[in-house]
């Protein structure tokens, strides 16, 4: 019952600073989205670092990811302010670093490789949920609608699981996750997106029930990127990737499924797929 307490208070907590941080000036978001990738950076390298899979120190992986993530969003946010595009910083900064390690490091290929693995793992997914935060105008942000299904499918799939689960989803990896559980989340998820197509607008070009489809997409999405959290956690032999929230674990124990689901619902609403 107090662990039960102590997971609800801590996402309750979450949840607001989430929506504070949407429904503020868009410098807010950035701060908490560096926030996150900071200390989703720091929680990687220390996975890996159990078996000593980096040659160098945390404070490498979280520097040069954070100046790859900003030099990467700035152009978008200060783009009246600079004259030139600090895009082109990023493959300088991957290009140092791949420089570095051949240089000093006895490990070369493999601290380079999983570096480039916490880039795409983390800086991507909230480079790319910037970037349609910053091209935002309607009242309601739409990326509150992504954590919106997230957070449906999270929730009624740990509920459905707990009440109806008799099959399991994949034991091997997750053993509490059930068929059962998968099937309540999804469908809470599409009901979600029933209800999110008449309070978030999109854009008048894009198809009616823009987000009941892209629930379809979303929920199985953030289901595999749990899962594939858990399969690292299982490699490594560790049951969170952090303590920073309390009955949860780390900000990547918590953000496992929205690493997954940003990309893929960037691709729904740019590349108009649905």
């Amino acid at each position: 019952m107090k662990t039960l307490l102590t997971r609800s208070i801590s996402g309750l907590f979450f949840v607001a600073l989430v929506v504070l941080s949407l429904m503020l000036e868009q410098i807010y978001f950035l701060v908490f989205s560096s926030l996150v990738v900071g200390i989703g950076l720091f929680e990687f390298h220390k996975l890996f670092s159990i078996p000593k899979q980096f040659e160098h120190p945390w404070s490498v992986t979280v520097v040069l990811g954070l100046l790859v993530f900003f030099s990467s969003i700035l152009p978008s946010y200060l783009i009246y302010t600079f004259s030139f595009n600090l895009i082109w910083l990023v493959p300088l900064i991957i290009l140092i670093y791949g420089v570095l390690q051949l240089l000093f490091f006895k490990e070369k290929a493999r601290s380079f490789f999983l570096f480039i693995a916490a880039l795409v793992y983390i800086v991507i997914p909230f480079y790319l949920g910037f970037k349609i935060h910053i091209k935002d105008t309607g009242a309601v942000p739409i990326i509150l609608g992504v954590f919106l299904l997230v957070w449906t499918n999270d929730t009624f799939a740990y509920l459905s699981g707990n009440i109806f689960g008799k099959h399991k989803l994949y034991e091997k990896v997750s053993p509490n996750k059930t068929w059962e559980g998968f099937a309540g989340g999804f469908a809470f998820a599409i009901l979600m997106g029933f209800i999110l197509d008449h309070y978030i607008y999109v854009n008048a070009g894009y198809t009616p029930y823009f987000w009941a489809k892209s629930a379809f997409f979303i929920a199985p999405v953030a289901v595999t990127g749990d899962l594939f959290q858990s399969a690292l956690k299982r490699k490594m032999n560790v049951k969170d990737t952090g303590t920073i929230m309390p009955g949860h674990g780390g900000i990547l124990d918590r953000f496992d499924a929205m690493l997954f689901a940003l990309p893929v619902f960037y691709v729904l609403l740019y590349f108009e797929v649905i």
